[in-house]
């Protein structure tokens, strides 16, 4: 019995011998996939923007893509508009702790896309975005743009907890 035992230690223990540092695993990426939520405000020519950002991320490694939704107003002071824009989008994450993240948004409008960039905080699970969240006419020519920081925090579903 123990000379059968002998030859499986000894490939084991070479094995072990051979595993040293010399093959580093593949980087790991932070895991984006799920639905992040935010607010979006701003104000340019005189007009307020107040809207909800909502992001549903499909992850494969670095490579991202998903579909967005941005639903609010517009106001002046004297009128208000609904502001209702969908969309999709592609993009990229960074390998690591922290990493960046690249997206570019389309939508209805042909020949329109927006790039926002920004990182994970990886221990808060917050997303963080800066772009341009554009408004339209009904012909697809933009109304106003507004520059923004967008902080979006993972959705935990229908029963979110704070």
């Amino acid at each position: 019995m123990f000379s059968r035992d002998l030859p499986t230690a000894s490939i084991l223990l070479f094995l072990l011998a051979c595993g040293g540092d010399s093959i580093s695993p593949a980087p790991g990426f932070a895991n984006l996939a799920g639905t992040f939520t935010g607010e979006v405000t701003g104000r340019r020519q005189g007009v307020l923007l107040l809207a909800n950002f909502s992001i549903t991320i499909i992850q494969n490694d670095g490579d991202l893509s998903g579909s967005y939704a941005i639903t609010g107003t517009l106001r002046d002071g004297i009128l208000e508009g609904l502001v209702q824009e969908t969309g999709s989008f592609s993009g990229t994450v960074a390998s690591g702790h922290d990493p960046s993240v690249n997206l570019t948004l389309t939508n209805r409008c042909p020949n329109y896309s927006a790039r926002f960039s920004g990182a994970l905080d990886s221990a808060n699970d917050l997303l963080t975005l800066s772009g341009p969240v554009d408004t339209f006419f009904n012909d697809c020519s933009i109304f106003l743009t507004y520059q923004s920081v967008i902080l979006l925090n993972r959705s935990l579903g229908l029963f979110e907890s704070h």
